[in-house]
C-alpha cells in the first residue's frame, strides 16, 4: 500500500504540469496544435527523468526547488494575465516594464510563502529514495525527452515548457518606439478662422463611471457639469483596443492597428496632420502635453510636435516606477503647466493634453473622495474598495480637467474652439474573470465616455446638427482623428483625398446615416507586444471577440448586452474576421 502511494505520488510530480495545462486550456490548443502532445511527452519524460535522482540529496533538492519555481512563476502570470507564462508573455512584460514592475513588486511578499509551500509538496511527491528499476529507466525517459523536445512547438506546449521558451527566447531588450512624422502635402483650409482644437485623452474610464453628458445627481463631473454644461455626448463610443498604446495609435491615426510594423510605424498622426493645414498662410501650433511616461506611446510623437511635456518633463528626471509619484497627483502637475504655457500658446492650436490619475493604482485626494473606503490593490475580495478608489478618481480628475477648460475658454476671447473629450479604454472590475484592462475586448474594456464642446462658430450649424445626430450612434476612436480635420476645414479637401481612403472612420461632423465599415479591434499589434491574444471586429452595435481560450469566435449584441449571439449580423462578422485576421487567438485557422 505505501508503496503504491509512493508510485502515485512520483507519477503526480511528473503530470503535474500536463495536468495543469488540461485544467487552465482544455484540450482546445491540442486539437489545433497535434504537435503539442509531443510538449506533454517531452513534459512528462523530463520530470519523471529527475524524480529517478531521488535518492541523491542534492538531486531531490534541486528538482523539488526548480519546479516550485516553475509553480510559483507561474500562479504569478496567472494571477495577473490570466494565462501561463510563456514567451509572449514574458516579451510583452519586458517591454511594458513600467506597469507591470509594480505588480511584480507587490506579489514579491508572497514569494517565499508561496515558493516554500510548494516545496514542501513537491518535496511529498517525490517521495523515497529511487528503486533500482527507476535507475534503468533514466536513459529511456532521456531519449523520451529530449526526441519530444526537439520536435514539439514550445509555445503551444505545457506551462513548464512555454516557461523554458520564454527563458531561452525572448530577447532582453525591444526595439525603441517609432520615429512618427510623415511627410503630407499642405492641406489648405475651407475655412478662413481654423479653430483651435483642446482634445483631453484620460486613461482607463469606462462609460459606465462617467457622465458624458450633464446629468442631475451625476457624482462624477459636477465641475465640468457647471464650465460646459452644453457638451454633446457620444453614448456610443468604442475603442479598438484595450491598452493604452494601441488605442492611442488608433486614435492618432485613424487606422486600425492589425497590420504590419512597417504599415503602423508609417502612418501619419494627428500632429501631422496638424501641422501640414494652413489657413491664410498660417499653421496651426501642436502640442503633447502629458502627464503619461514619454514611452507610453509606441510613437515616438516629439518630431511632430512644437512643444511636447511628458511626465519626466514635468518631474524633471526619469521616473523607474511611475506608482512611485501616483501621490503627486501628476494630473495636477499637469494642469498647473497647462495654466502656465497656455498663455504664451500662438493661435490657432491643436493641443492635445493626455492625463494619466485615473490609471491603477488610482490618484485619490481622501479629504474630497465621495467614494469610501478606498483600496488600491488588485484582488477580488477589495474589488468594492479598489473600485469606490477608481470612482474618487474620475471625481478628483473632473476638477483637474474643469480647471484646465475654465482657462482654455478664457484664452479664446471670441474666436472658435472646439474640445473633444474621451479615454483610452474601460476598465473591468470583476467582469469576464478580469480586473483592470487588458486581457480581452468585451464592453467593459472597449466602451468609454465621449464628448464634444464648441464655440464661437467653430461649428456651423449643419455641422452642429450632424453632431447632435451621433449622440446615440455607434461610433469608434477611429472616427476622431476625421473629426478633428473636419473641424480644422480640410477633411473634404482634395489635398487630403488619398490619405482620407487609408483612414477606417467618418467625420462626426457629417451625416449620421453615413454608415462604417466594420472595424477590426486587436490588442496585439505589429508595435506592441501583447501578453495574451485578442482580437476580433466590430460593427455598429455587434462585436465579434475571442481570446486564446475560446474555440469559437464570441459574438455579443452590444445594444442588448447578449453574448454568444448568432444570426445574419453575426455571420457577417464572422465572414468580415477572415479579411483582417488569418487565425483566431488559439492559433486555429480562422475561416468560414
Amino acid at each position: 500500500m505505501f508503496r503504491a502511494r509512493q508510485h502515485a505520488l512520483g507519477a503526480l510530480f511528473a503530470l503535474q504540469f500536463v495536468l495543469a495545462d488540461l485544467v487552465l486550456r482544455g484540450l482546445a490548443p491540442y486539437r489545433a496544435h497535434p504537435r503539442a502532445l509531443l510538449g506533454a511527452v517531452a513534459s512528462v519524460a523530463a520530470w519523471g527523468l529527475l524524480s529517478t535522482y531521488r535518492s541523491r540529496r542534492s538531486a531531490r533538492v534541486a528538482a523539488t526547488v526548480l519546479a516550485a519555481m516553475v509553480v510559483t512563476v507561474d500562479v504569478w502570470v496567472y494571477r495577473y494575465y490570466g494565462t501561463t507564462l510563456d514567451r509572449q508573455v514574458a516579451l510583452s512584460a519586458l517591454h511594458n516594464w513600467a506597469d507591470v514592475r509594480p505588480i511584480v513588486v507587490r506579489l514579491l511578499p508572497w514569494a517565499a510563502p508561496l515558493g516554500l509551500a510548494t516545496s514542501a509538496v513537491e518535496w511529498v511527491c517525490l517521495g523515497r529514495p529511487a528503486e533500482a528499476w527507476e535507475a534503468k529507466a533514466r536513459a529511456p525517459l532521456a531519449v523520451v525527452a529530449l526526441a519530444s523536445l526537439c520536435v514539439a512547438p514550445l509555445e503551444a506546449s505545457t506551462p513548464d515548457l512555454r516557461a523554458l521558451s520564454a527563458a531561452l527566447l525572448v530577447p532582453r531588450s525591444h526595439e525603441a518606439s517609432a520615429a512618427t512624422t510623415a511627410a503630407l502635402p499642405v492641406l489648405p483650409s475651407a475655412r478662413d478662422d481654423v479653430p483651435s482644437v483642446l482634445f483631453v485623452l484620460t486613461e482607463s474610464v469606462r462609460a459606465s463611471s462617467y457622465c458624458s453628458e450633464r446629468s442631475p445627481g451625476c457624482p462624477f463631473t459636477p465641475e465640468l457639469d457647471a464650465v460646459l454644461p452644453d457638451r454633446i455626448g457620444l453614448r456610443q463610443m468604442r475603442a479598438v483596443a484595450s491598452y493604452t498604446a494601441v488605442s492611442a495609435a488608433a486614435l492618432f491615426t485613424g487606422r486600425s492597428q492589425e497590420g504590419s510594423r512597417a504599415e503602423l510605424a508609417a502612418a501619419p498622426t494627428l500632429f501631422d496632420y496638424a501641422r501640414a493645414v494652413r489657413a491664410g498662410g498660417v499653421r496651426p501650433t501642436v502640442a503633447y502635453w502629458s502627464a503619461q511616461s514619454a514611452g507610453v506611446l509606441e510613437r515616438d510623437v516629439r518630431g511632430s510636435v512644437d512643444s511636447f511635456v511628458s511626465l519626466e518633463t514635468l518631474l524633471g528626471h526619469s521616473v523607474d516606477d511611475e506608482d512611485d509619484v501616483v501621490p503627486l497627483g501628476t494630473d495636477r502637475l499637469l494642469a498647473d503647466r497647462f495654466l502656465r504655457e497656455l498663455p504664451r500658446l500662438p493661435r490657432p492650436f491643436v493641443v492635445v493634453l493626455h492625463l494619466a490619475g485615473t490609471h491603477a493604482p488610482y490618484f485619490v485626494d481622501e479629504a474630497r473622495a465621495p467614494f469610501l473606503p478606498v483600496g488600491h490593490v488588485a484582488s477580488w475580495s477589495g474589488l468594492p474598495a479598489l473600485k469606490n478608489a477608481y470612482e474618487d478618481s474620475i471625481v478628483e480628475q473632473d476638477r483637474t480637467v474643469a480647471a484646465c477648460l475654465r482657462a482654455f475658454l478664457g484664452s479664446q476671447a471670441g474666436a472658435p474652439w472646439i474640445v473633444l473629450f474621451t479615454s483610452d479604454h474601460g476598465e473591468a472590475f470583476g467582469e469576464h474573470g478580469a480586473i483592470h484592462h487588458g486581457q480581452n475586448l468585451y464592453d467593459e474594456q472597449i466602451h468609454v465616455p465621449a464628448w464634444v464642446a464648441a464655440g464661437g462658430g467653430a461649428l456651423d450649424a449643419t455641422q452642429r446638427r450632424n453632431l447632435l445626430a451621433h449622440r446615440d450612434a455607434f461610433v469608434t476612436h477611429l472616427d476622431v482623428l476625421p473629426t478633428v480635420l473636419d473641424a480644422l476645414g480640410v477633411w473634404r479637401g482634395l489635398a487630403l483625398a488619398s490619405e482620407r481612403t487609408r483612414l477606417s472612420g467618418r467625420s462626426l461632423l457629417g451625416p449620421a446615416d453615413e454608415r462604417g465599415a466594420p472595424v477590426p479591434i486587436t490588442n496585439c499589434t505589429g508595435l506592441f507586444p501583447c501578453p495574451l491574444n485578442a482580437w476580433g471586429v466590430l460593427d455598429g452595435d455587434h462585436v465579434l471577440e475571442a481570446q486564446p481560450w475560446d474555440g469559437d469566435w464570441n459574438c455579443v449584441d452590444l445594444r442588448r448586452g447578449e453574448e454568444h449571439g448568432t444570426g445574419a449580423a453575426c455571420e457577417a462578422l464572422r465572414t468580415e474576421s477572415t479579411r483582417h485576421f488569418p487565425t483566431m487567438p488559439n492559433g486555429r485557422q480562422n475561416s468560414r
